[in-house]
């Protein structure tokens, strides 16, 4: 574990002022293979939940650092389309982040890759809408898993080979660093380029386990259902009355 890095918000921030030090921190969109000989590449890749992303934004605003936050349109889990989140994007987008494209090959089945690519293309239009900007770049959802590594013209690409391999990227995936130490890693940057992907769900206040973690985003999105329910449906109101949600699904035994 990085002596700066525990999955804290004051651990990250204090990484990202020590990162400031050793190269410029960028967004995808800003990198450029011919001018950008020293670099440290920021993305963030939103899997489960907006609000953490929303509030890691605001962490790196404090110190001035810009960075790519890659959205799935496909999500099982947020909706970057309901009000709350389309305010929260604009938001980061009018900051001067980039808002990308986390995209999911697998959700359209074995199709050719200008199918694919017109599938990109409507999952971006629903980004734009939101932030009133093109969308320049793209990251793909869980290639390890899939083992699916399409590039698209057009777009720069989050896992192009010179951005993507083991000695110039590091990622936090499942809140493990796989032997890396953040610290001595970053360090490469004053000779070339790299990536970092850290994501944005696995970090808080205090560290916390993977099942601290879910029972937050499940606490939060609770409290999101109680509030909007209780305003629009009246049967719900009547019958939950001065109860909360998530206090009610305690009574049922759900721990």
């Amino acid at each position: 574990m990085s002596k700066h890095l525990d999955f804290t918000y004051t651990s990250y921030l204090s990484f990202l002022k020590y990162a400031k030090t050793i190269a410029p921190v960028i967004p995808l969109k800003e990198y450029n293979y011919q001018e950008n000989k020293n670099c440290i590449i920021l993305r963030h890749d939103v899997d489960i939940d907006i609000y953490p992303a929303y509030k890691l934004a605001k962490i790196e605003n404090k110190i001035g650092v810009k960075s790519t936050y890659f959205i799935l349109t496909t999500s099982h889990t947020y909706n970057p389309q309901s009000p709350l989140n389309r305010t929260r994007l604009l938001e980061m987008c009018n900051g001067g982040f980039e808002i990308g494209l986390h995209f999911d090959p697998t959700v359209y089945g074995d199709i050719s890759h200008d199918e694919m690519l017109s599938k990109v293309r409507a999952e971006c239009n629903i980004l734009e809408d939101i932030i009133g900007e093109p969308i320049r770049s793209i990251s793909l959802h869980n290639p390890s898993i899939h083992g699916m590594f399409p590039s698209f013209d057009g777009y720069f690409n989050a896992y192009s080979p010179n951005i993507f391999s083991d000695s110039v990227y590091m990622s936090d995936s499942c809140m493990n660093f796989r032997g890396k130490d953040p610290d001595e890693f970053i360090k490469k940057a004053t000779e070339m380029p790299i990536q970092l992907l850290f994501h944005p769900f696995q970090w808080s206040e205090v560290s916390n386990s993977y099942k601290d973690l879910f029972k937050e985003y499940l606490f939060n999105l609770s409290n999101y259902i109680d509030e909007y329910f209780k305003t629009n449906n009246y049967q719900y109101r009547n019958t939950l009355k001065n109860e909360k949600l998530w206090d009610a699904l305690f009574e049922k035994g759900i721990k």
